[in-house]
């Protein structure tokens, strides 16, 4: 089967097609013959040797696939050949035409919704909702700013915020095209954060009262200049840095939050909580089921493309979810 490997780290470049045999399943374990392998931001860091947890070389991208079950091991219940399926794996490996993974970080693809579409709802939709309930306790009637308002989250944090009753959504991008992804999808106002001064424009839309919560993955500047737009006891959550900064120093200091809140969202543990994992899943799929929840694919390329997806990825050029094809 078809592969991607990373044997030295780089630009996307360093990503090579080889062949190698089709895995196998152990105790608990599942393969699935994947049709679609998911791109997130982390994995270019991965690539870069810029991950929060070190990655030995050589390694397998892709942490999210899914497809169809083709072989279960010993002791699984949960999952029977040839259903469809949207899984996590938790040793990467999903650019690949074949993937093998725990049983229990699956889940079982309802008719209704297709492949690519549940995918789109699985690492970018896990991380939406359980940030929104769980990291920021959004309650009804708050206001919300969404940085990356077009990217893979961002388009369902505009969606899932509105579904759990924020009074004013309001989208941040870069560009004209992608704020009306964002606006097509609910978001009650758009502010360009390529302007000077766009934090005075979201000041102004809330009557100087700024907002209630902020949830950005683009550190840098943009994150430096969102505390002035947080109200008094705003909550500003963290959940990437596609700026490509690391410091917590570098961005903004500790009299910046001395009238806020500051978190960081990390994804690691769905892991280690497969009782969060469903219980998301659950939640979105009965939402985009009902035609409540629209999934936005940006960008599918063919698997011997990957070099060419985690490029546009870098470069800002991409929205929604970036789906590899095998």
């Amino acid at each position: 089967m078809k592969k991607i490997i990373v044997n030295e780290f780089g630009g996307p470049e360093k990503l090579t097609l080889q062949d190698v045999p089709v895995p196998s399943a152990g105790d608990g374990q599942i393969v699935i013959k994947v049709e679609a392998s998911g791109v997130n931001f982390a994995d270019g860091l991965q690539r870069q040797n810029k991950n929060v947890v070190p990655t030995s070389l050589p390694y397998l991208p892709g942490y999210e696939v899914a497809g169809t079950v083709t072989e279960l091991g010993k002791g699984v219940e949960n999952i029977s050949l040839g259903d469809r399926v949207v899984a996590m794996l938790p040793n990467s490996g999903g650019y690949a035409e074949y993937a093998v993974t725990p049983s229990y970080l699956a889940a079982v693809i309802p008719a209704t919704i297709s492949v690519q579409e549940s995918l789109a709802l699985q690492v970018q939709g896990l991380t939406a909702y359980l940030m929104l309930k769980d990291g920021a306790k959004l309650q009804a009637g708050q206001t919300v700013l969404i940085h990356s308002a077009a990217g893979g989250v961002g388009t369902l944090l505009v969606q899932i915020a509105k579904q759990m009753g924020a009074g004013k959504v309001i989208a941040a991008a870069g560009n004209a095209e992608k704020l009306e992804i964002a606006k097509s999808l609910g978001a009650d106002e758009l502010i360009n954060y390529t302007e000077s001064n766009w934090a005075q424009k979201v000041k102004d839309v809330t009557g100087g009262k700024g907002v209630d919560l902020i949830l950005s993955a683009t550190g840098g500047e943009i994150l430096r200049n969102s505390f002035s737009c947080l109200a008094p006891f705003g909550r500003l959550i963290i959940y990437g840095s596609s700026s490509g900064s690391t410091s917590i120093e570098e961005p903004f200091s500790l009299f910046a939050m001395t009238n806020n809140i500051l978190q960081f969202f990390g994804l690691a543990g769905y892991f280690e909580k497969p009782d969060l994992m469903h219980e998301a899943y659950q939640y979105l799929f009965s939402l985009a089921a009902a035609g409540k929840l629209k999934v936005h694919i940006g960008q599918t390329f063919p698997l011997k493309d990957a070099v060419e997806a985690h490029r546009q990825m870098e470069n800002r050029k991409t929205t929604g979810k970036i789906v590899l094809i095998p």
